[in-house]
């Protein structure tokens, strides 16, 4: 089993940390222990002179007998006890010891160097420093050793309780690192999700929205301006566009209300029939294109309490006619209280004409239509022609697509046109088959919550 890098930044700090706290944990008693020792090295060399130092202060008042020292009574019982480890030997410039105290004898005194200065030996668990002195006219060496194994040898005892409590300080403070620095960006994190979470909610309808920086840090404001400056560029995008749209619609509806005018004049029946059929769909595409830049102009404010069943009669009672002149008897089914639905009434118009539309285009004279308005907030548009045989119906929803694969009269955009408006109203879009054969068309709205 294989384990890759994580993904998660915060995964990724705590195995760096997981990772140095182990380091640390090895190597700075290591090191912290090796500083202690040379630094215990030094101290304990410095007080061994001084204690050489002190030694040759008191052999000022030492007699000699035979070739030997006697060194004074209070210096003797200084250096009589066996429980600090310290002893001292004074060497002559024969090497041959001259006086020592009365527990240097296992000391290895002939192992120590014997120089104009002093010097320092560690051998066999003692730290033995040489100090020369002028005693008498002549040069002699003051030994002084420190045993490490005795009790009175605390250095050791230092350095180890010192270590005991530096790394019982130290490694709950290296533990407590990755849990602050875990609040830490578990803070930064959940402010950038906020700021993400408000990027992913910016649509068509809310392009004026702009993410803020604040509580941020520096390195990922770059990336919130440039989201702005991203969305900005959108924003002018979709307004021009829709401008153009508008521009073009308001172009061609005077033109083609000229030529309709002008194709009545034709004398032959037939050829102004077709002439004319082909100015109607002209005149459809361009009120599906003016459809199209209302849609883009909608905000989310647009979208207030709207009487279902009223606006559904009142559509009918517009496309009534054209459904009649075309040989499709029409009917209405609604219950008799309201239905509120959270909408724009002029976007739904469009798309409940645009279903009634679509119900005439594709079916045959004679054909039974009908509209239905439902308490849960259903808006549907059954038929009884031939219904639909496509096997992904999603397809019809999707501009300039149709089954035979050409560009209908409505230049593939109407079912379009009805799928944003319910995307536009958080809705949904059933296409299936009636009850009773044909084509059903239902769009699922939000209703309006109560005592809005």
């Amino acid at each position: 089993m294989r384990f890759g890098w994580p993904r998660s930044l915060i995964a990724r700090i705590l195995l760096l940390e997981g990772v140095a706290i182990l380091c640390a944990a090895i190597l700075i008693p290591l090191l912290t222990g090796s500083v202690l020792q040379r630094t215990k090295a030094i101290y304990q060399e410095k007080l061994l002179v001084a204690q050489a130092q002190s030694i040759a202060a008191e052999l000022t008042q030492a007699r000699s007998d035979a070739g030997h020292l006697l060194l004074p009574p209070a210096l003797e019982a200084l250096y009589a006890s066996t429980y600090d480890g310290r002893a001292f030997a004074i060497v002559a410039a024969t090497g041959r010891a001259v006086a020592f105290s009365r527990h240097a004898g296992g000391v290895p005194w002939q192992a120590v160097p014997r120089g104009r200065t002093a010097r320092s030996l560690w051998r066999a668990g003692y730290v033995i420093v040489s100090v020369p002195v002028r005693l008498s006219g002549a040069t002699l060496w003051i030994l002084v050793s420190q045993d490490e194994t005795r009790p009175g040898a605390i250095t050791d005892d230092i350095t180890r309780a010192f270590l005991t409590r530096y790394l019982a300080l130290l490694l709950p403070i290296l533990l407590l690192l990755p849990v602050v620095n875990s609040v830490l960006i578990a803070r930064l994190v959940r402010s950038v999700r906020q700021v993400s979470d408000r990027a992913a909610a910016i649509g068509p309808r809310s392009l004026h929205v702009r993410l803020a920086d604040t509580g941020l840090p520096t390195e990922v404001r770059p990336l919130v301006d440039a989201t702005n400056g991203l969305v900005e560029r959108l924003e002018q995008s979709f307004a021009a566009q829709a401008e153009f749209v508008g521009n073009v619609v308001h172009e061609l509806r005077t033109p083609l209300a000229t030529l309709r005018v002008r194709l009545d004049a034709v004398a032959d029946d037939t050829l102004r029939a077709a002439l004319l059929a082909q100015a109607d769909r002209m005149s459809h595409v361009v009120s599906q294109l003016r459809d199209l830049a209302r849609l883009d102009s909608i905000a989310d404010e647009d979208l207030v309490a709207v009487d279902l069943v009223a606006l559904a009669r009142d559509t009918l009672a517009q496309a009534a006619p054209m459904a009649l002149a075309s040989g499709h008897p029409v009917a209405f089914v609604a219950p008799d209280a309201p239905v509120r639905v959270r909408g724009n009434r002029v976007l739904l118009d469009i798309a409940l004409t645009n279903l009634l539309s679509n119900a005439v285009r594709h079916t045959a004279a004679g054909t039974a239509i009908e509209v239905a308005v439902c308490a849960n907030g259903a808006l549907v548009v059954t038929d009884r022609g031939p219904g639909i045989t496509v096997s992904d119906r999603s397809l019809l929803t999707q501009r300039f697509w149709r089954a035979d694969h050409l560009r209908s009269d409505s230049a593939g955009i109407g079912l379009s046109i009805v799928q944003r408006i319910v995307d536009l109203h958080d809705g949904r879009i059933e296409i299936g088959d009636g009850a009773d054969g044909g084509a059903r068309f239902a769009l699922l709205l939000p209703l309006m919550p109560a005592g809005v």
